[in-house]
């Protein structure tokens, strides 16, 4: 579905699927954020595998219904893996693909890996933050480590990287920005302490990836993952007690979203054409 064409009634459904198909999300991904992950793919309706043992990694893939890749930590096990399951997944078809270029910027190898993925491989969709997409893009931003500094033109950015890749992009932050190659989102909400919870944005990729591995979609199933850890991090804040709590209350509440939830969401999204005007999705 094109980005301009999604409604909330799209959304709604898309979340309704979760729980319907079950999606297996194979990820490799960071040993900092992978507990987190695995428990936050379980409280939205998919099933998390885990692993960076590449003797499996075409198994794995043939599996799935979505492949996450994350080198937050990189290993070489890891970019095996990798590698091999990426390979596996094209030659298939099957699988929904996501890449999160954790650390872009913040050394020569993870920029090189994060590059030689982006030309070897087609990705269904790329997810960063503010500082990555836009330095990744090439239109301004900084970042330190895996933290973000500042923010480029991140409109230009996404719209850019989904082009050239053609793909869905997504960059995330106090507004979310996304394309589709034809039209941008900007996506409000969200909580203040999600920036405080290390491997939070990883956390958004499983949420993302699930939705369009379940509902088929990756325009359609990006914007609606995007909107579910804005609503449900917004509830987490209200319930916990505070930055300690916040984790576990955010898998509660993502455990209770309901397609309902998602049906007064017109007003924290717009998209346009880049040619046109703003104007509601």
């Amino acid at each position: 579905m094109k980005l301009i064409h999604c409604t909330e009634k799209n959304v709604a459904a898309a979340w309704g699927r979760l729980r319907e198909v079950r999606p297996l999300v194979f990820h490799v991904t960071n040993a900092v954020a992978v507990t987190l992950q695995a428990n936050v793919c379980l409280s939205v309706g998919a099933s998390p595998l885990m692993s960076q043992y590449p003797a499996e990694a075409e198994d794995l893939a043939d599996l799935a219904q979505g492949f996450l890749v994350n080198l937050g930590t990189p290993t070489d096990a890891a970019w095996e893996t990798v590698r091999r399951a990426l390979t596996w997944a094209k030659r298939t078809g099957k699988c929904f693909t996501l890449l999160d270029p954790v650390g872009y910027g913040a050394s020569r190898c993870r920029n090189e890996s994060t590059d030689t993925l982006l030309r070897e491989h087609t990705f269904s969709i790329v997810k960063g933050n503010a500082g990555e997409i836009s330095l990744l893009a090439g239109t301004g931003g900084a970042t330190k480590g895996v933290d973000v500094l500042a923010a480029g033109n991140l409109e230009k950015g996404v719209l850019a990287l989904a082009r050239e890749h053609y793909c869905v992009v997504c960059a995330t932050g106090e507004v979310d920005f996304m394309s589709d190659g034809e039209a941008i989102a900007r996506v409000s909400g969200g909580s203040a302490l999600l920036p405080g919870l290390s491997g939070s944005g990883c956390a958004a990729g499983t949420v993302v990836l699930s939705v369009v591995a379940a509902c088929g979609d990756a325009t359609l199933g990006t914007l609606t993952g995007l909107l579910a850890m804005g609503i449900a991090s917004e509830r987490a804040e209200k319930n916990c007690a505070g930055p300690g709590s916040f984790p576990a209350t955010l898998i509660d509440q993502l455990s209770r979203l309901v397609p309902e939830d998602f049906q007064d969401s017109h007003s924290r999204w717009c998209a346009r054409s880049p040619s046109c005007g703003t104007g509601k999705a």
